[in-house]
């Protein structure tokens, strides 16, 4: 009976003893972990500015930074629209025949690329035909004359007859044969006129332009037969090429009026002057830009297609400044200096120019400011450094 109570007692002091030392080891390693995270975590600001020495002082607003300025000057400016555009052909002109006939000769500038002068001959149509038609139009004609002379003199000899017969009368029209005289008029005209046709369609058979020009498009080959309307060829009158400028309606605003302005247009390696020779009465309905039409002053090096940058020479302005491109805020505004103080202002933009800004005049006060200014606001003091 002892030993069963002695051996009890034993046992509940191992369990006793075992389960403290569990949960210890639980604990610990639970506090080995925090501790851990805790270590491995990257310090905020407030703990590095609160361990660190240094300390940041307020900035006193009574102190003033320093910024660059500049004082601008009204006087005349000449304003310039810059752009880009390409070359474009008014028109082109398809080759269509007046007559029917076979090709007996092509020139070798009537190729694809090439190019012509005005009255050069082309191409030539077999003229045989056409001049068996002239010869027979002159036979006809000729025919027409004599019987005209016949008829004439045959209403002479009836006058003359008629006189003799009845001196105090006047002749008839029949008498006289005068419808006859008309009619042999008539013949005379109409075969004149046939002879002429026969003469234009031969002078047609060697076809040429009346202006130089280019071809587009050829498919003339001798031995080949052309009907008449077909077409044979595509060309453009060198004068028709111009260049084509898409410009906005405020920057139209500002060259108004704008024929007749002069223009420099740069293709890289040439350059070339041009005029303002129209206006679109209306704008594109995707970019909602006009279109100016130049004319050209040179167009023996310009393909249609080539694309160029353009300089547009635009009205002398007076009571203008010109305004750095540093001094641009936000908005198109500027900031400028009156009593050491800054100042917001909006002046009227005219027009961008490579060198700066044309604005309409304003006062200025001190200066302009070039740069941003950081944390700038109105009545913020300032000292100006000479700029």
């Amino acid at each position: 009976m002892n030993d069963s109570n002695a051996r009890g007692k034993g046992v509940n002091r191992m369990k006793f003893n075992r389960l403290p030392i569990g949960a210890i080891q639980v604990t610990a390693i639970t506090a080995i972990a925090i501790i851990a995270f805790y270590s491995a975590r990257a310090p905020s600001e407030e703990e590095i500015l609160r361990s660190s020495s240094i300390e940041t002082a307020p900035q006193k607003n009574s102190e003033s930074i320093f910024v660059s300025a500049v004082a601008l000057k009204s006087q005349e400016h000449t304003v310039e629209i810059r752009g880009t555009g390409s070359v474009v052909v008014r028109n082109s002109i398809d080759l269509v025949l007046q007559l029917s006939g076979r090709v007996v000769w092509v020139s070798e500038t009537f190729r694809k690329g090439g190019s012509f002068d005005a009255g050069q001959s082309l191409l030539q149509i077999d003229p045989r035909d056409f001049e068996l038609a002239v010869a027979q139009a002159e036979a006809d004609r000729l025919a027409a004359e004599s019987n005209y002379q016949l008829a004439k003199a045959e209403s002479e000899a009836a006058i003359s007859n008629y006189a003799i017969l009845h001196p105090e009368k006047d002749v008839p029209p029949l008498v006289a044969k005068t419808p006859q005289l008309e009619q042999a008029k008539a013949q005379i005209a109409s075969a004149l006129a046939r002879e002429q046709i026969a003469q234009l369609d031969l002078m047609r058979t060697d076809f040429s332009l009346p202006f130089a020009g280019r071809v587009i498009d050829s498919q003339a080959e001798v031995g080949q037969f052309l009907n008449q309307g077909q077409k044979f060829g595509q060309v453009f009158d060198v004068a028709s090429v111009e260049a084509l400028v898409p410009i906005s309606p405020r920057d139209l605003a500002i060259l108004e009026p704008a024929i007749g302005r002069r223009a420099t247009l740069n293709f890289g390696e040439l350059e070339l002057q041009a005029t303002i020779a129209r206006v679109s009465p209306n704008l594109d309905e995707r970019t909602r830009f006009a279109q100016l039409y130049l004319a050209l002053e040179n167009v023996t090096d310009i393909y249609p297609g080539s694309f160029f940058n353009v300089v547009i020479e635009g009205p002398r302005l007076e009571n203008t400044m010109l305004l750095p491109e540093a001094a641009e805020q936000i908005n198109e505004s500027v900031w400028i200096v009156s009593d050491n103080k800054l100042k917001l202002l909006q002046p009227k933009f005219i027009n961008r120019q490579t060198f700066g800004i044309i604005v309409e005049s304003f006062d200025s006060g001190d200066g302009v400011i070039l740069g941003t200014v950081p944390g700038a606001k109105e009545g913020m003091m300032v000292t100006t450094e000479s700029g």
